[in-house]
């Protein structure tokens, strides 16, 4: 499948507006992370795996653009559709609840969603597991690797090739616990 590259454009100028002048957790300009996920599922797809790259790459670039800016889903369904907006909301963490319960409420929602919803939100876990600087605590370290684990057993099963990525990336994790013990 050939990507709509207007639409990717459009969500990608709407997703830099959007986290402009943010960082994320490694210090870096944040639309790096929403791009570096949109590039894991293009890499999923480019591996073979039958999937609606529009989709799964808009998701992966608009799905933090509610939780950390002024953009409302009614724009998102509004300029990009439906389907888009469903899979953004489904993304989006819920802050009336608590916030152990957050994640794995997230994922519930997820799985109700077609599996691009669940292939960006694999794409969304490997892009924010950069090696952890050296002076993050290990409890950071550890419940970012919790919570990969819960992502990768929720919703490994919607895409193999995104599903090795993120098994690579918590092996180092643990690694990485390893080495600081």
């Amino acid at each position: 499948m050939i990507p709509n590259t207007d639409i990717y454009h459009k969500a990608l100028r709407l997703a830099a507006w959007a986290h402009y002048g943010q960082v994320t957790k490694f210090g870096d300009p944040y639309i790096t992370h929403p791009v570096a996920a949109a590039a894991e599922v293009t890499a999923a797809v480019m591996a073979g795996e039958e999937a609606d790259i529009d989709l799964a790459c808009v998701v992966a670039l608009l799905h933090d653009v509610v939780e950390k800016s002024d953009v409302t889903l009614k724009s998102i369904r509004k300029d990009f559709g439906k389907a888009v907006a469903d899979g953004v909301d489904a993304m989006s963490k819920n802050p009336q609840l608590p916030k152990e319960e957050q994640l794995r409420d997230s994922l519930m929602r997820i799985l109700e969603q077609p599996k691009e919803i669940a292939m960006a939100k694999l794409a969304d876990r490997i892009s924010s597991m950069l090696p952890p600087p050296e002076g993050w605590p290990k409890e950071k370290i550890e419940t970012i690797t919790g919570n990969a684990l819960m992502v990768l057993q929720m919703l490994g099963d919607a895409s193999p090739f995104l599903q090795k990525r993120l098994k690579k990336k918590i092996k180092f994790y643990q690694s990485v616990l390893k080495s600081r013990e």
